[in-house]
């Protein structure tokens, strides 16, 4: 087996580099695309744009959540509810637009109107948004009275779901996409150290949280639902986003001996990455450094292993191997795909093996593998092996890319269990 070489990321944490995407990486995108629809035996492609993943911006590089139209050898042609009219002000003229066929007004009477002028009205359409891969959008996101009426309009097309097979598709990043996924995990690096330097004894878990949002979109950066999930306190094993985001309620008071974790998800020009900081106030006990010592092992398995050609399922197998055998369980995958997150590893690995879960009136249901590819070249992953026990839980890792260059590690802040003085 090949070794690549670790690269670390070539945007330091106070870059004032603002990367963006040229008109020949459009041409790009359109091309693949048009090649991928052919390949599929398809007349076009009607790609809903709405959701996390926001599907159109791989077509107008501008997340308007529209539906995009995409034929033969014309141009994409967006629908819309509304005239964009931000395109036409100061502000919206600093940048360059994609796409200018655009339709406002009614968007599915638009769209099959579209579709009927272009002699398409009994074509094998294909279809992005009845179905995903994006986590918590397995169903897609098309309303069923909005698909209701496109089927009324067009009775006679036959559609094509290639949801699985475009996002699949949009995983591989050129060089310029890579740039971008660069940038977005420089500025989940500095939110990981605003995390770090905001925990201390007396913070509220919110202020350390809002470090983190504040970093991100300082730094011109966003943020996409779920937005950042955090869990703070001495006892904790759940995960998700804290009760006082939809309670109330005050957060935590950080004491002594409570360690605080966070999701991140550092959005740059619509490109994610994700960061998993873990912070402990004061020397960790011995189980922190147990669970970290496991999340350490599986890190470091999935760099040794990550090249070219080997699937996601193998890559998930060898990083999930130094959980089953320590005795622990996951609340979250150990490895997923970023940029779109549609590929995840198995995810409650054997809760029954903890003690502390003997209380719940029934056991964490397990998720097995979701998914599988060949990896190649230009895919990005989040990294964030987790292990839990006894009520306890560390979880660490960033962003790590597949390039022509090797293994780059865009992240480092978050990759071992933080400490912090008590």
């Amino acid at each position: 087996m090949t070794t690549l070489s670790i690269i670390p990321n070539s945007y330091a944490i106070d870059s004032d580099v603002f990367p963006t995407l040229s008109l020949a990486e459009r041409d790009r995108r359109w091309r693949l695309v048009r090649d991928f629809t052919s390949q599929q035996g398809l007349d076009g492609l009607v790609v809903f744009g709405w959701g996390r993943n926001a599907n159109d911006s791989y077509f107008t590089n501008e997340e308007s959540h529209a539906i995009v139209l995409m034929t033969g050898a014309e141009d994409p042609m967006m629908f819309l509810g509304d005239v964009p009219i931000n395109r036409y002000d100061g502000a919206g003229a600093r940048y360059e637009r994609w796409v200018e066929n655009w339709k406002h007004g009614n968007p599915i009477g638009s769209l099959a109107e579209e579709i009927r002028s272009r002699g398409l009205a009994g074509a094998n359409l294909g279809v992005v948004g009845l179905s995903s891969r994006a986590v918590g959008q397995w169903a897609g996101v098309v309303p069923f009275s909005t698909w209701n009426r496109v089927l009324a309009e067009l009775p006679q097309v036959t559609w094509v779901d290639v949801a699985d097979a475009f996002e699949t598709l949009t995983l591989v990043k050129s060089a310029e996409e890579q740039e971008m996924v660069r940038k977005a995990a420089s500025l989940g690096e500095a939110a990981s150290a605003a995390y770090v330097a905001a925990t201390r004894i007396g913070a509220l878990e919110s202020e350390v949280t809002a470090a983190a949002v504040n970093a991100i979109i300082g730094g011109g950066g966003w943020m996409r639902a779920p937005f950042i999930l955090e869990r703070a306190g001495k006892h904790r094993f759940g995960w998700g986003q804290p009760e006082w985001f939809g309670m109330g309620g005050k957060p935590h008071t950080l004491e002594r001996g409570d360690s605080i974790a966070s999701e991140l998800f550092a959005y740059y020009g619509g490109f994610e990455s994700q960061q998993q900081i873990d912070v402990v106030i004061g020397e960790p006990d011995r189980l922190l450094r147990e669970l970290e010592e496991v999340c350490l092992e599986s890190y470091q398995a999935g760099m040794a292993a990550l090249r070219p050609g080997i699937r996601f399922s193998e890559l998930a197998e060898i990083m999930d191997e130094p959980l089953k055998r320590s005795g622990t369980w996951n609340t979250g995958p150990m490895v997923q795909t970023v940029a779109p997150v549609i590929f995840n590893s198995a995810t409650r690995i054997n809760p029954g093996v903890d003690p502390a879960l003997a209380h719940l009136p029934a056991l964490p249901s397990g998720v097995g593998l979701d998914g599988d590819f060949e990896i190649t070249e230009g895919v990005a992953f989040a990294f964030e092996p987790n292990a839990l026990r006894d009520g306890r839980r560390v979880c660490i890792g960033g962003t790590v890319m597949l390039t022509d260059r090797g293994i780059e590690e865009l992240n480092t802040i978050a990759n071992r269990l933080v400490v912090v003085d008590a």
